[in-house]
């Protein structure tokens, strides 16, 4: 007998995740400027549709639905989640890798960052109490 190999809230976490990134890959795909000619736009049309078809197959690995679009409340917060874990990358200690940092930079920059941070997991926080539908 074969188990699931995601229990029920590994499921959703996921599928959650994949159909977010195969909506916002549609929407980057849509893009006017991606229809432009040229090996650099084909190239990046191209990656575009391999993503599409790597989440398809990860999905149908894992035999997650694909249709079925999350409630709000997870999609909220998974959007609040992938933010706030992007938001920091961009504190002035990140971004050494992109040139030298003004030594004043962090006392201006990481607190603003730190309260969008914080308003993200509010957010998420906010989500989590909405119904499943």
């Amino acid at each position: 007998m074969d188990r699931p190999l995601l229990n029920a809230n590994q499921q959703r976490r996921v599928a959650t995740h994949l159909r977010m990134l195969r909506e916002d890959l549609a929407d980057v795909a849509g893009w006017p400027e991606l229809s432009r000619p040229g090996a650099p736009y084909e190239a990046l049309r191209t990656v575009i549709a391999n993503l599409g078809d790597a989440v398809a197959s990860l999905s149908g690995a894992l035999a997650l639905p694909l249709h079925d679009a999350p409630p709000l409340r997870r999609r909220v917060m998974a959007t609040a989640e992938v933010w706030a874990s992007s938001m920091e990358d961009v504190k002035a200690r990140h971004l050494k890798a992109y040139g030298h940092v003004h030594p004043e930079l962090a006392e201006s920059l990481d607190p603003r960052v730190d309260e969008i941070v914080t308003l993200l997991q509010e957010m998420a926080d906010l989500a989590d109490r909405l119904p499943d539908r």
